[in-house]
């Protein structure tokens, strides 16, 4: 098989491997993008970035979710988790 082929069939199957989050009622979602797009999501939840409605969804349903699989095992959902359920610091006034 040439490069091109393998780097072809490597890119379809980034794209479709969805990533599966639970949530504490026993249901599942599924989210799935481009490539990186859970890194673009954490661009835009850092502040980095705009979000389009539907990455604004899609990390709604990752703060929401309690477990996630992720295609090859990654945890990337979990850095999102962290940065979206973490502590909010209080701004102090003098």
């Amino acid at each position: 098989m040439s490069l091109e082929r393998r780097i072809r069939a490597l890119e379809a199957r980034l794209i479709q491997d969805p990533i599966i989050l639970r949530f504490s009622d026993g249901a599942t979602r599924e989210i799935s993008g481009r490539g990186d797009f859970l890194l673009r999501l954490f661009c835009g939840a850092s502040g980095g970035a705009d979000l389009a409605p539907w990455q604004a969804e899609q990390l709604e349903l990752i703060r929401r979710s309690v477990a996630a699989r992720e295609p090859g095992g990654g945890r990337m959902v979990e850095v999102l988790q962290c940065l979206l359920n973490g502590p909010v610091e209080e701004k102090l006034s003098l």
